[in-house]
C-alpha cells in the first residue's frame, strides 16, 4: 500500500447543465482547470479526487479536465448501467460515457448507490419521476461527500427534482426537497448540518434563447453568506479545515515513509483485520476501503508518535521546573552566588524553548486530532463490516465543532460506502472490535487509577515532609540547636520550600494528564463493551441465524459505535485545553 493511499484527498463534486453550448466549452474547461490548479497550489501535499455521475454536459466536461490533471474520477451510479445508457440519445454520447466510465472502472472507482425506498429497476424503466428521484440521490450523494462542489450553472432555479440548483442548495443548506431524511446532513431538529462551499461557474444552456455574456466567470458561494464574493476570486475556497487536512497529509509524507513508522502502520492494519479473509484479500478490495484502512492505521501511528514526543517534552518541562525550584532555593537560601542565578536563567530559557517547539510543531493538537481521526475510522470500518450503512461523520464530534470539523469532513471524504450495500460479518466485528476493546479499556482504567494513586501518595508525602521540616526548624530554634546563620538552617529553609514546590509540580502534572478523569471514562467504556460482548455473543450463538438476528446485532453495534464516538469526543474535549506549559510559579 503506497503512501498516497494513506493520505486523505480533497473531494470535489460536480453538478451542472447537460446541454452545454459547444462554443463555450473551451472557456469552461479553462475555468475548471483554474480551480484544480488553485487547490493544488495552496494544498500541495493533498491529492484531489472528483465525484461525477458522468451525465452529459457538465459532469463529463469536469471529469475530462480532472483526468487531464491526473485527478481520480469516482463514479456513483444511481441508475443501473443499462438503463442509464438509455438516457444518451446518440452513439457518440454513449461512446463518450463508456470511455470515461471504463477509465474509472479500471481503477475500481465505480460503485452503485442503493435504490430509494419504493423504487425498483422495473419502475425505473417506465417511471420518469423515479428516474428523477434517483438522479437527485446521485446529486445529493456527490454534494454530501464533497469538500467543494463545482456547479456549471446559469443561475436560474427551475424547481425540478435533481435539478442543478437543488443540488447546489443542498450543499449550501443541507436540505433538498423529496430527499429522504436518511440522506440529509441533519439528523435531529437541533443538529446543525454540515455544509460547504460551491464554486459556481457561469454556464449557458443550449435550450436558452441567448448565451450569457459572462460564461466561465467564477463565484464562490458560501453557506449563510450575506455579501457576494468577488468574481473569479477563489480565495474563499481556502479554509482552516482544508489547511488541517493538508497538514495531516504533510505529516504522512514526512513520517509515514520512515521504516520504523512504516512497520507500525502495516502492523496496525494487520492487527485490525488479522486472521480474516479480508486481510488475505486486502489488495483485491476496493481502493476506497484500502485507503480507509491505510488512513486509519497511519493516523493511529502518527497519534502515538506525537504522543511520545509530547510525553518526552512534558517530562523535560517537569524536570526543568524541578531544577528551577532548586536553583531559586539555593540562591535565596544557601548562597547568593552567580552560578545558581545563571542556572535558573538557562533552565527557564530551556523550558520556554521546549514549550515553544511543542506549540510550533503542534504535537499536542496533532496527538488529539489524529487520535480522534483514527478512532472515528475504526468505528466506521467495523460498522461497514457489520452491514451498517451509517456514516460516522454524522454522529461524531458534534459538540466539538469549529477546529475539529475537518475530521468529520475527512472521514466523509474517504467513506464512499455509507449509502451502499455492505457485507454482513458480525463475527469478524465481534472478535476484532468488541472482544478486544473491553479488556483494553479495563486495563487502561486500572493503569490510570494506579498512576493517579501513586502520584497522589507522593504529593502527600512531599507536603508532609515540608510540614515535618517546618516543625523541626521551629523546635531547633526553640531549643537553640539550630542557629539562624548556620548552613543547616539555610538547608532546612531550602528543603521546606523545595518539597512542597515539588508536590505542587506533581499535582500540576497529574491535572495535565487527567489520570483520574480518564480512568472513569475507561471504566464506563469497559462496562459498555462488556455488555455489548454479552449481547452479541448471545446472537452469534443463537440456533436460528436470520434477518432478525442480523438486525438486532446491527442495532447493538450501532449504539456501541455511537457511545464509542461520544466517549472519544469527550476525551478530546478533556485534553484539548491542557496544553503543555511551564508550571505557574515554577
Amino acid at each position: 500500500m503506497t503512501t498516497q493511499q494513506h493520505k486523505i484527498p480533497i473531494t470535489l463534486g460536480v453538478t451542472g447543465h447537460q446541454d452545454l453550448r459547444e462554443a463555450e466549452q473551451d472557456r469552461l474547461c479553462q475555468s475548471v482547470r483554474q480551480i484544480f490548479q488553485f487547490l493544488k497550489k495552496h494544498y500541495p501535499h493533498t491529492p484531489l479526487q472528483l465525484f461525477s455521475a458522468l451525465a452529459e454536459g457538465a459532469d463529463r466536461l469536469v471529469a475530462k479536465v480532472a483526468l487531464e490533471q491526473q485527478i481520480d474520477v469516482i463514479v456513483p451510479l444511481a441508475i443501473p448501467l443499462d438503463l442509464y445508457l438509455q438516457d444518451f440519445q446518440t452513439p457518440e454520447s454513449k461512446d463518450e460515457f463508456m470511455d470515461l466510465f471504463n477509465q474509472a472502472k479500471e481503477n475500481q472507482q465505480v460503485f452503485k448507490l442503493n435504490l430509494l425506498e419504493g423504487i425498483t429497476e422495473e419502475s425505473l424503466e417506465t417511471d420518469v419521476e423515479a428516474r428523477r428521484q434517483q438522479a437527485a440521490l446521485a446529486g445529493a450523494y456527490i454534494a454530501h461527500h464533497s469538500h467543494i462542489l463545482i456547479a456549471l450553472w446559469d443561475g436560474k432555479h427551475l424547481n425540478e427534482s435533481g435539478e442543478t440548483a437543488q443540488v447546489l442548495d443542498f450543499k449550501l443548506t443541507g436540505d433538498m426537497k423529496m430527499l429522504p431524511k436518511r440522506y440529509k446532513h441533519q439528523h435531529g431538529p437541533l443538529d446543525v448540518p454540515d455544509t460547504g462551499p460551491v464554486c459556481h461557474v457561469m454556464t449557458s444552456r443550449k435550450s436558452s434563447l441567448h448565451a450569457l455574456a459572462c460564461v466561465g466567470e467564477m463565484e464562490v458561494l458560501l453557506p449563510n453568506q450575506t455579501n457576494k464574493n468577488k468574481l473569479n476570486d477563489l480565495k474563499p475556497l481556502l479554509s482552516n479545515d482544508l489547511k488541517a487536512l493538508n497538514c495531516f497529509n504533510q505529516d504522512v509524507g514526512r513520517y509515514a515513509t520512515r521504516p520504523k513508522l512504516q512497520r507500525r502502520i502495516q502492523k496496525g492494519q494487520k492487527y485490525l483485520l488479522s486472521d480474516t479473509q479480508l486481510w488475505a484479500d486486502l489488495l483485491t478490495l476496493s481502493p476506497a476501503f484500502q485507503t480507509m484502512l491505510g488512513v486509519y492505521s497511519t493516523a493511529n501511528t502518527l497519534a502515538r508518535h506525537f504522543q511520545s514526543r509530547l510525553r518526552l517534552f512534558t517530562g523535560l518541562v517537569l524536570g526543568i521546573a524541578f531544577g528551577m525550584v532548586g536553583c531559586y532555593g539555593w540562591y535565596t537560601s544557601i548562597a547568593t552566588d552567580l552560578p545558581a542565578l545563571i542556572g535558573y536563567f538557562i533552565l527557564f530559557l530551556g523550558g520556554w524553548g521546549i514549550v515553544w517547539v511543542n506549540q510550533w510543531r503542534a504535537y499536542h493538537s496533532k496527538n488529539l486530532d489524529y487520535r480522534a481521526l483514527a478512532e472515528g475510522l475504526r468505528v466506521q470500518i467495523f460498522w461497514h463490516l457489520s452491514g451498517l450503512t451509517d456514516s460516522v461523520a454524522d454522529h461524531y464530534l458534534r459538540k466539538q465543532r469549529g477546529e475539529l470539523t475537518w475530521i468529520r469532513q475527512a472521514i466523509r471524504a474517504i467513506n464512499i460506502y455509507d449509502w451502499v450495500e455492505n457485507q454482513e460479518n458480525i463475527e469478524v466485528v465481534y472478535w476484532h472490535w468488541i472482544r478486544n476493546q473491553s479488556p483494553w479499556f479495563s486495563e487502561r482504567a486500572l493503569k490510570n487509577q494506579q498512576i493517579a494513586k501513586k502520584l497522589s501518595g507522593w504529593i502527600k508525602k512531599l507536603f508532609t515532609l515540608g510540614l515535618i521540616l517546618i516543625i523541626a526548624l521551629l523546635v531547633g530554634h526553640v531549643i537553640a540547636v539550630i542557629s539562624p546563620t548556620s548552613l543547616l538552617h539555610n538547608l532546612l529553609i531550602l528543603l521546606i520550600a523545595f518539597f512542597p514546590a515539588t508536590g505542587a509540580l506533581l499535582h500540576h502534572y497529574v491535572e495535565k494528564m487527567a489520570f483520574e478523569e480518564q480512568a472513569k471514562q475507561y471504566e464506563r467504556m469497559a462496562a459498555l463493551f462488556a455488555k455489548a460482548d454479552e449481547e452479541v455473543k448471545k446472537l452469534l450463538n443463537a440456533p436460528d441465524q436470520n434477518d432478525a438476528t442480523q438486525q438486532k446485532a446491527e442495532e447493538v453495534l450501532f449504539e456501541l459505535g455511537k457511545e464509542a464516538l461520544e466517549e472519544n469526543g469527550d476525551w478530546v474535549l478533556l485534553h484539548r485545553k491542557r496544553q503543555l506549559e511551564l508550571p505557574k510559579g515554577g
